[in-house]
């Protein structure tokens, strides 16, 4: 136990000075290994072990799809079609903000895309309207919170491999919840656009461009529908409703919107594989911490303490969501959740609590990070496009956060929120 607590102060010690979280576990974990004089070439297998699993199959696939739907440009399609379903109200392109990040996280299932992606095209049209940029990034930021909560999600794929839920009923899980989030958002732009004043459409959209809007967004907006359609009647895993969804992406982008050309889908499946290469690198590393923990039953160490304590269920849930707040605000959402999961499970176990709704409430409150200052990834890409510094976004979003803050502690209390839609289909 002495190395357990070595390691994990070291961890903290070489985030503290910047090193990145991959190489910060894996030179934490170290120490424990070689303290206990684990053979080097058993810790090599349970590093190849990780990979071992069909269902992280999916990662590479739906990294692959978002980013040739983004590549394709369909970020002005489907802001255009968010335009359309909001109409003429004060604020109106804060609320097409929100409701293309729906759409766009249903696609992609990443926040920092989804920022990148939609703030590229809103954020300077929003400031040219009269929105102030601190408020346009702030908006982007925050709502792009939504993308891996809304399935397809990579988080959930991570989190149902390490707890052993059906990814299926991950996806289920997290609609409800990532609609709860965009409703709450849209709460706080109601508040601002009374309050401010915000700027509102004025010109009305003619029936013909209506159905010209529609047709050519349909088939993009038909992607997560192929892929949750799928899952959900068991026609196909999630690994396999990936490889569908980067096809499909594939073929439109290039024979039906011709955006992307063959040349182009070369440098895109690159790009993938590079991104894909980090995330693996951050899943074998956690893995490592994760069975070190693990092996000296610290999860389960830990569970016992606070299981034993005098606190009520409520206080612990509260207790373990101020833990994952601040866990999240310096450490990105996927290492933070394989770390996490491993630890809690236990605990879960013993205050009764379904996985599922374990997974939705702790991933719903890691992702709330990538927007939180002051290492959110999200707030950093929202201000270099911008131009607005992270002082002035971290203050301007602080309402968005408190609002998904507000989602978490329902998700927590409430499990019929994350358990319903599943219920149907079991």
């Amino acid at each position: 136990m002495l190395f357990i607590i070595l390691m994990i102060i070291l961890f903290f010690v070489l985030m503290a000075i910047r090193i990145p979280i991959p190489f910060a576990l894996l030179a934490s974990t170290l120490i424990y290994y070689i303290g206990v004089d684990v053979p080097m070439n058993i810790v090599i297998v349970r590093l190849l072990r990780t990979f071992d699993s069909f269902v992280l199959l999916a990662i590479p696939f739906f990294i692959l799809a978002g980013k040739i739907m983004a590549e394709a440009g369909i970020s002005d399609r489907l802001i255009r079609v968010a335009d359309m379903l909001v109409g003429k109200v004060k604020g109106n392109l804060a609320y097409v903000n929100i409701v293309v990040s729906m759409l766009f996280g249903g696609i992609t299932g990443t926040a920092v895309s989804d920022t990148t992606a939609i703030g590229s095209i809103l954020i300077p049209s929003m400031v040219s309207k009269g929105y102030s940029r601190r408020f346009s990034a702030a908006v982007t930021a925050a709502s792009s919170t939504m993308g891996p909560i809304i399935p397809p999600s990579l988080m959930f794929i991570i989190y149902g491999s390490i707890a052993q839920v059906s990814i299926r009923d991950m996806f289920l899980a997290g609609a409800i919840p990532g609609l709860l989030v965009g409703l709450s958002q849209m709460a706080v732009v109601k508040f601002h656009a009374i309050k401010h004043d915000l700027p509102q459409r004025t010109e009305d959209i003619a029936f013909s461009e209506k159905v010209t809007i529609v047709r050519e967004a349909i088939l993009a907006l038909l992607l997560p529908l192929i892929v949750l359609g799928g899952i959900m009647f068991g026609i196909v895993s999630p690994t396999e409703a990936a490889v569908i969804a980067a096809f499909y992406a594939a073929i439109i982008a290039m024979f039906t919107y011709k955006t992307l050309t063959f040349k182009r889908l070369i440098g895109v499946i690159k790009e993938s594989a590079v991104e894909t290469g980090s995330v693996s690198i951050i899943i074998a590393a956690a893995a490592l911490f994760g069975w070190a923990l693990s092996n000296e039953q610290a999860p389960q160490l830990f569970a016992s303490m606070l299981a034993e304590s005098s606190a009520a269920k409520w206080q612990i849930l509260i207790m373990i969501n101020l833990l994952l707040f601040v866990l999240g605000m310096f450490m990105d959402s996927i290492p933070a959740i394989m770390i996490v999961t491993p630890v809690f499970m236990p605990l879960f176990q013993m205050l009764h609590i379904d996985p599922l709704q374990a997974g939705l409430f702790m991933s719903v409150n890691l992702i709330t990070g990538v927007a939180t200052p002051p290492v959110g990834c999200c707030l950093f890409a929202a201000s270099i496009i911008s131009g607005s510094p992270m002082e002035k976004i971290s203050r301007a979003i602080l309402p968005f956060l408190v609002a998904n803050i507000v989602v978490v502690l329902l998700v927590t209390y409430i499990p019929a929120i994350s358990l319903f839609i599943p219920s149907l289909f079991n």
